[in-house]
């Protein structure tokens, strides 16, 4: 258990852990960019109401690529879809998938789960190619951890994103009602929310904070990247299909931003590790999703 003493810091009724150098700890600063607890976490921040107004707009620029891919095709070819199923995300400073380096960012790594879920159409160009625009609901991020023989801190990154997906698709018949198919293409993120839950460990002491990311401008609002897919499909006589995908999808453009949080939103006496510092790592996305989806003929 922890009091706070007469001259605010933190004290052990206990009196101090054995061989621990730090008697006493500031409390944080309050600001409206970092919320402490001890014990169980305060509540999870919500995505900023500016980027909760820029859906619509992605939305609109998705709808129109789907609206290019559809004209002048007939609508009883098309087929209309949804997905969901685990993300498994990864924040990667290297050009090897899910391999961090060394150097600044230099820490245990580790890949985080999370969930995406959306809707597709499936735009046919000849018996075997087709076109498949998606909007998906994508989180992603991942997890840090850093030890010294003083202090054990870990961080664990939540970003969500509205994700445009333009890809094209080659389908291949099995024997009996299956099919496989493979899709490639280009991918379009705005980030929607964000945050990290930070915990820091000193000798008997835990601090814990979440950091709004989106708030603090410390990541940057657009991303892209590349996708690569296969999926196995079991269709049934009335054209309806349940299928099994999984896919990978790099970033391309560095998460974090240049910009160092504010003194005032910091825990005194213990400075951001990266990449929460004023010059961040080049850390990008690694993202592999394992998707359930159902797909039936548009106007069916």
């Amino acid at each position: 258990m922890l009091v706070s003493g007469a001259s605010g810091a933190l004290e052990s009724p206990m009196g101090p852990h054995p061989g621990c150098t730090i008697a006493s700890i500031p409390l944080l600063r309050r600001s409206p960019f970092a919320r402490m607890t001890f014990g169980t976490p305060g509540c999870q921040c919500p995505p900023s109401p500016g980027a909760l107004s820029l859906w619509g707009r992605t939305a609109v620029v998705t709808l129109l690529l789907i609206t290019v891919s559809v004209s002048g095709v007939q609508s009883q070819h098309i087929r209309v879809g949804v997905r969901t199923g685990p993300t498994f995300g990864f924040l990667n400073d290297s050009a090897v998938p899910f391999v961090s380096a060394g150097g600044e960012a230099s820490a245990n790594t580790n890949v985080r789960l999370d969930l995406h879920a959306g809707a597709f159409l499936v735009v046919p160009i000849t018996d075997h190619i087709a076109v498949q625009p998606e909007l998906l609901f994508v989180q992603k991020g991942g997890h840090f951890s850093r030890s010294t023989p003083q202090r054990y801190t870990s961080e664990r990154y939540r970003l969500s994103y509205l994700q445009g997906q333009l890809l094209g698709r080659h389908d291949f018949s099995l024997p009996g009602p299956l099919s496989l198919h493979f899709v490639g293409g280009v991918t379009m993120s705005r980030a929607v929310g964000g945050r990290v839950r930070r915990s820091v460990r000193i000798q008997a002491l835990t601090l814990k904070e979440r950091i709004p990311l989106l708030k603090t401008d410390l990541i940057r609002r657009w991303d892209a990247g590349l996708l690569i897919g296969t999926t196995i499909s079991y269709s049934t006589e009335e054209g309806h299909r349940v299928a099994l995908g999984v896919r990978y999808n790099p970033g391309l453009r560095s998460v974090f931003s240049s910009t160092e949080r504010s003194s005032k939103a910091k825990i005194a006496g213990l400075e951001d590790p990266p990449p929460l510092t004023r010059t961040p790592p080049p850390l990008r996305h690694d993202v592999i999703t394992a998707s359930l989806s159902y797909t039936k003929p548009l106007g069916w």
